[in-house]
């Protein structure tokens, strides 16, 4: 289940990611050096005159999106990295870390 939710949100984050990308492209800049060319103008048709003030606020609410999803899933991958296993055999490196002490202390013994 876990799993499921974090390729979900992986999802979420990327598409939120290519339309911030598109959102600072059709700002228009002071120059319009790259929102004019990828389609200032027409965002302009669309929204009327306040066009940048849409864009604007939509830039910033896509942006605390972004961030938040990214924060919830570092919590996530966080917390199902916690609840994995290592995969020790601890009972194995006691046995082998007590030989070690045995054959270290028999080496003492005989000098």
């Amino acid at each position: 289940m876990s799993a499921l939710f974090i390729s979900l949100l992986t999802l979420v984050l990327i598409l939120i990611s290519v339309f911030v990308v598109f959102l600072v492209l059709m700002q228009k800049s002071q120059s319009g050096g790259m929102g004019s060319a990828f389609g200032g103008g027409m965002a302009e048709s669309a929204f009327g005159s306040d066009t940048s003030n849409v864009l604007t606020k939509a830039t910033i609410y896509t942006s605390i999106a972004f961030f938040t999803i990214a924060l919830i899933l570092y919590l996530m991958y966080q917390s199902s990295a916690s609840d994995q296993e290592i995969g020790l055999d601890v009972e194995a490196i006691t046995t082998i870390i007590e030989e070690a002490v045995v054959e270290d202390s028999e080496e003492s013994t005989a000098e």
